[in-house]
């Protein structure tokens, strides 16, 4: 899937880690951008730290998208925008005892991590599917391909968007729209600080690169690649979670 022909790329959760460095890297190929985030600040540096190296134009859009209103809201504004690239990268995740956790942000989580991804994935790649072109990259987790104790809400949630980007990926082809799924490990992204508390941030060591994936993710897609999963560590754990060992086996490991 060639990115040359794209103009507009929409970018969820762009101010930070995995998007921002995938919005970055997309405008140095040309994209004009739509970078979406909650954080303002972050987002206005991010639009200088673009127009500094490229010419394109960067639109940002500061938001909150576990608010179904705001989601209305970001399509109706985007409306006059022909967007050949979606970029569903927004998610956060909890970690816990599930009983533990406040509900409220748990709904929060699915809120964001599944409905809206699914509501961008429909909306914009119908639009795709009506001029035969287009694409859209979906960002799951590592943490979708397997069983997670004290994570197992936000594993969940990843595992549908695995499993949804591949069933669209088989839906939309035939009207030239590429679905491609990234399942990253832990990457050095604020999601950590979200999802732990300050004593327990150290918890995930060895964390990838934000732009070491970001680039495997664009190259992934320009080769039509339907599943991206960044590092040895994270394919052997995908590789040995689906194929040898049982989930059952599995989640006891897991949980101590």
């Amino acid at each position: 899937m060639n990115l040359k022909g794209f103009k507009w790329a929409l970018v969820t959760g762009a101010s930070s880690g995995i998007g921002k460095e995938i919005a970055i890297q997309l405008s140095k190929k040309g994209l004009n951008l739509i970078a979406v985030a909650r954080d303002e600040n972050r987002l206005k540096q991010l639009a200088e730290n673009v127009r500094e190296f490229s010419n394109t134009q960067i639109v940002t859009y500061p938001t909150d998208l576990s608010c179904e209103e705001n989601v209305k809201s970001l399509i109706d504004d985007l409306s006059n925008y022909e967007i050949d690239l979606l970029v569903n990268n927004a998610g956060f995740g909890l970690y816990g005892e599930f009983i533990n956790l406040e509900l409220d942000e748990l709904e929060r989580m699915i809120e964001l991590n599944v409905k809206t991804l699914t509501t961008l994935s429909h909306v914009f790649g119908k639009r795709m599917a009506m001029k035969r072109a287009g694409g859209i990259i979906n960002i799951a987790s590592i943490a979708g391909h397997i069983p997670l104790p004290y994570f197992n809400a936000y594993a969940a949630t990843k595992a549908y968007v695995y499993n949804f980007s591949l069933g669209l990926w088989a839906e939309l082809r035939k009207y030239n729209v590429h679905v491609l799924c990234v399942s990253p490990g832990p990457t050095e992204t604020r999601f950590f600080e979200r999802a732990f508390k300050q004593q327990e941030l150290n918890k995930f060591g060895n964390r990838m690169n934000p732009k070491d994936v970001a680039a495997g993710v664009l190259r992934a897609f320009e080769k039509g690649a339907v599943l991206y999963t960044p590092g040895f560590r994270n394919k052997l754990i995908s590789f040995v979670g689906k194929k040898l060992v049982p989930d059952r086996l599995i989640v006891r490991v897991l949980s101590g």
